[in-house]
């Protein structure tokens, strides 16, 4: 049953989480959120707002002669780069982006009531200051590098939509979308943006997300083992580090994600594309609590890109979501690999 521990996985698989109140059967056996009086959708009272097109933060590193933009997954910052941008500091000149209200930054204010999260508000003022950030500094069509959940959606569509500004696309722990590992009435598998959207605004903010408790989110997030599959405390460091930020913050971003289709954005690709994905172990892989990895990091790169032009697709073992920290040798050398076969 959905409610056990056992079968919880993560508190992001929407398959766990998403139609709570849509459908019968185990889903609709879920335990309902334990705090109806908390309200998850809006910044806690007194929260100081961002102002609208600031980021986060910009970490600049390196002096190499190749300019790099590296945006940040879920709830993790600048600071995650940091051990790549050590080691590349003779081949980049890097800018790595702390999203707003990641790694202690403030958020900018939450949209009007009734705004859809279809309409990726905060990821679409992200786009705009990260797009804005690149011409102001001169950066020469810079690679631009996206980093798991957030960082996906933001890196793809300024890839999409301003083909002239960049170089290359690379994709470290992609997430384009979830896509389950098994087909089910509640979440099918090739479900449409459009249908998902609906479910994002009916079902899991309003009925799920709005309610939910820290500890619940906490207790169901991805775990330490799932960022490293090689250094525990480099993974327990980055989980905490997720769960840090105000829950409104994470939640918000969080719907954005399940409200949008990254991988669908990609058939209009006109750059180079890289992805490095982790492929785990064979212990996770086996795992069947941990089955909402594969639906992030893989089944929604099945079949796709597979042949396709200017495209390389690499799984990397024994790696997990901080693939670029657990396998730094593999991962810089196809980077390097790609950059020198596609690009100039």
């Amino acid at each position: 049953m959905i409610h056990s521990r056992r079968r919880a996985g993560a508190l992001l698989m929407p398959a766990a989480w998403l139609v709570i109140a849509m459908v019968r059967g185990p889903i609709a056996n879920a335990q309902p959120p334990p705090d109806s009086t908390r309200n998850n959708l809006v910044h806690a009272p007194g929260y100081a707002e961002a102002e609208v097109g600031v980021l986060g933060a910009i970490a600049e590193r390196g002096t190499g002669p190749v300019d790099m933009v590296l945006v940040t997954g879920f709830g993790l910052g600048a600071s995650t780069f940091e051990p790549f941008m050590r080691r590349n500091a003779a081949r980049y000149h890097m800018l790595a982006i702390t999203l707003p209200g990641f790694e202690k930054s403030q958020a900018p204010a939450m949209p009007p009531p009734g705004t859809s999260y279809g309409d990726q508000t905060w990821t679409r003022q992200a786009v705009e200051a990260i797009t804005r950030a690149i011409r102001m500094r001169g950066l020469d069509r810079p690679v631009l590098v996206g980093h798991f959940v957030n960082g996906t959606q933001v890196a793809t569509r300024i890839a999409v939509e301003h083909p002239e500004l960049i170089r290359a696309l690379v994709l470290m722990a992609g997430t384009p979308r979830y896509e389950p590992v098994r087909d089910g009435r509640s979440w099918p598998r090739g479900m449409q943006v459009e249908r998902k959207i609906v479910a994002v605004d009916s079902v899991l903010a309003p009925r799920w997300f709005k309610t939910v408790t820290p500890a619940v989110w906490v207790a169901g997030n991805f775990k330490g083992g799932d960022y490293s599959t090689v250094d525990s405390a480099r993974g327990r460091a980055a989980a905490d580090l997720t769960n840090a930020p105000p829950l409104p913050v994470l939640i918000r971003y969080l719907c954005e994600f399940h409200a949008s289709d990254a991988a669908r954005e990609l058939e209009h690709l006109a750059v180079p594309l890289l992805l490095l994905q982790p492929s785990f172990t064979p212990e996770l892989r086996a795992d069947t609590t941990r089955a909402y990895l594969r639906g992030y990091f893989d089944e929604p790169w099945r079949g796709r890109f597979e042949r396709g032009p200017r495209t390389q697709k690499r799984f990397i073992e024994n790696a997990g979501i901080l693939v670029m920290d657990d396998q730094p040798n593999r991962v810089d050398r196809e980077l390097n690999a790609f950059l020198a076969r596609y690009t100039r």
